[in-house]
């Protein structure tokens, strides 16, 4: 296991969520800045850059095809990653791209099996465990952005397992 100074979980997506660990245990967590309807893409290079060039790790979501989407969803998440891609090559922070399945592979160590009806059939519930797996690791972290919020927001859980899961790189 490698030792860095920070690691960075970034979930890809409109509502989506980043989470920052420093090694001294500072914790920051980002909903992606929006202009409207539209991700603020300078906005994101600005919460990246206090990471410049340091001794760290940023993790975010190697796409594939989303089943059910539509030809806009993929074409704009993957402009997204593309983003989050450059910024990191602008600020020389290193960065890996990993599919879902291998950092949810790692983090679910220890979780047991949650399954939920989907058309008629059961189907793997990775949003509740992933809620479960962030809650073993740090029970006392706000899961929501804002005041009014209730319910974890899924883009936050998977970066904290994203950022968790660098780590071990």
């Amino acid at each position: 296991m490698n030792i860095h100074r920070f690691t960075i979980g970034i979930d890809i997506g409109k509502t989506a969520g980043a989470f920052a660990i420093q090694e001294a245990g500072e914790i920051k967590t980002f909903q992606m800045p929006k202009i409207g309807t539209e991700l603020d893409y300078q906005a994101i290079y600005q919460l990246l850059e206090p990471y410049e060039a340091g001794n760290g790790m940023c993790v975010f979501e190697d796409l594939g095809v989303i089943f059910g989407s539509s030809k806009a969803t993929a074409l704009s998440m993957g402009h997204q990653a593309g983003a989050i891609e450059m910024a990191c090559i602008a600020l020389s922070i290193p960065f890996v791209k990993v599919k879902a399945k291998v950092w949810q592979k790692e983090m679910f160590i220890g979780i047991e099996e949650i399954q939920r009806m989907s058309k008629k059939k059961m189907v793997r519930d990775t949003k509740a465990m992933a809620l479960m797996a962030v809650k073993r690791r740090f029970p006392k972290l706000k899961l929501t952005f804002g005041t009014v919020a209730k319910v974890p927001h899924d883009g936050l859980v998977d970066a904290v397992l994203m950022s968790e899961f660098a780590k071990s790189l």
